[in-house]
């Protein structure tokens, strides 16, 4: 039986609770994201900023921290619009996304096995995104269908040129082992690719092993670390005795973001962040992009129960 309740979640009052039998996910609408994901009676699998609990986003405003204008890292799952890439284009710094999508409150309707979120309409780039989240009368299968719309002009011409992605980021706690399944016929020489970044090292040289097409990438304790792949069906995480699997659909045809990246692992001493993105495309008034994601959680046993199951995938 699927059960869906609003519920006070560390002071936001707008909180709702989403479970069955096994599984319990927690929607914020006043940040747009999803708070919680675990099994019914254990621990959140999600990353938490405990100095953020309980903020409210205000529509289109960009989140400040001592008078400076910055990301806020809430934690949990949320989605941008485009490639990092572009992000000094619209807000005027490659660390902040569109604050309409990134930092605004999510208005939200119930459903009987889920909910709609849908944010504001983005006076930059003139898009809406829309999430809807449902769950299964039983297991542990959680379904994703995103949109991202096109409503109405740019702020500018310039920012018409933009492509969008709907990439989904979700933020497991640290330490962990994150894992995916190569593309044999890769575009990358090595089956991925290392960031390089113009104002930070990046650890993930240290971290990273491949074995038969598996990529495994572990959690980094100091340095910020990032891979990117053409991988084609899925990416997971494996935190204490639980495994997070999250599946999407590959476009062989379509254009993706960041030289065709299709799946990003990025993590710090905090948090690893599991990174879904669609293909990347201009849009125009009327039209949208459509990625829908499947997430799952399977209790491991042992080494070789999580071998098998991350083979079967």
């Amino acid at each position: 039986m699927i059960k869906i309740k609003n519920i006070n979640y560390k002071g936001w009052q707008k909180a709702i609770e989403i479970s069955n039998s096994e599984i319990k996910i927690i929607v914020i609408p006043e940040t747009g994201r999803i708070i919680f994901f675990g099994f019914l009676d254990a621990d959140n699998l999600f990353y938490e900023n405990k100095e953020l609990e309980g903020v409210v986003f205000k529509n289109g405003a960009y989140y400040t921290e001592n008078g400076i204008n910055v990301s806020p890292n809430i934690g949990g799952n949320r989605v941008l619009p485009c490639s990092e890439n572009y992000f000094h284009l619209i807000t005027g710094s490659r660390h902040i996304p569109d604050p309409f999508i990134n930092a605004s409150s999510y208005a939200v309707s119930i459903l009987d096995n889920g909910v709609v979120l849908e944010s504001p309409i983005s006076t930059l780039m003139g898009i809406q995104i829309k999430r809807t989240i449902t769950i299964l009368e039983s297991g542990t299968q959680v379904k994703i269908n995103q949109e991202l719309i096109k409503k109405k002009p740019a702020k500018n011409i310039d920012l018409e040129k933009i492509p969008f992605t709907i990439w989904s980021l979700s933020k497991i706690k640290t330490p962990n082992n994150s894992y995916t399944s190569l593309s044999k016929n890769s575009i990358f020489k090595e089956g991925f690719t290392i960031s390089k970044w113009p104002d930070a090292k990046n650890n993930a040289e240290q971290n990273v092993t491949v074995n038969n097409s598996l990529l495994t990438l572990k959690s980094t304790k100091d340095l910020p670390q990032k891979i990117g792949a053409d991988v084609k069906k899925w990416v997971a995480g494996f935190l204490n005795d639980t495994l997070f699997i999250e599946k999407f659909t590959f476009d062989e045809k379509a254009i993706y973001p960041d030289d065709g990246t299709s799946v990003t692992i990025f993590g710090n001493h905090l948090f690893t962040e599991l990174e879904c993105l669609s293909p990347e495309k201009t849009l125009k008034i009327g039209e949208k992009i459509s990625y829908n994601l499947q997430w799952n959680l399977i209790k491991i046993v042992d080494e070789h129960h999580l071998k098998r199951e991350l083979n079967n995938i």
